[in-house]
């Protein structure tokens, strides 16, 4: 096996592990939307979040985090659709936004 052998596998395996880290946050992000929308008295629809934007910021201690921005679709009466927004710094919650639905 030559070098390029293993530098080709060390780096498939960083990618790996990277996209294995990504879908636990995402799935922490998951269960919080749900928590928020059910405390909204909301219902998340299709059970599913969606990326909008990632970014690396700093923190207020001045350290690099990577912000998400994730999407979701939530009803509050089963006939209508709107639009909501969930943001997290690392794996804390910054914002949780429910679009104006009717009541």
């Amino acid at each position: 096996m030559q070098i390029y052998d293993l530098l080709t596998i060390f780096i498939l395996l960083i990618f790996a592990w990277l996209w294995w880290w990504d879908r636990g946050v995402k799935q922490h992000a998951f269960k919080l939307c749900k928590q928020q929308c059910e405390r909204s008295d909301v219902q998340l629809l299709d059970d599913n979040i969606h990326i909008k934007k990632i970014k690396l910021i700093k923190n207020d201690n001045g350290e690099l985090k990577i912000y998400r921005q994730f999407s979701f679709e939530f009803t509050y009466t089963s006939e209508q659709r709107y639009l909501g927004t969930i943001e997290l710094l690392g794996k804390r919650l910054l914002s949780f936004q429910l679009a104006p639905y009717q009541i």
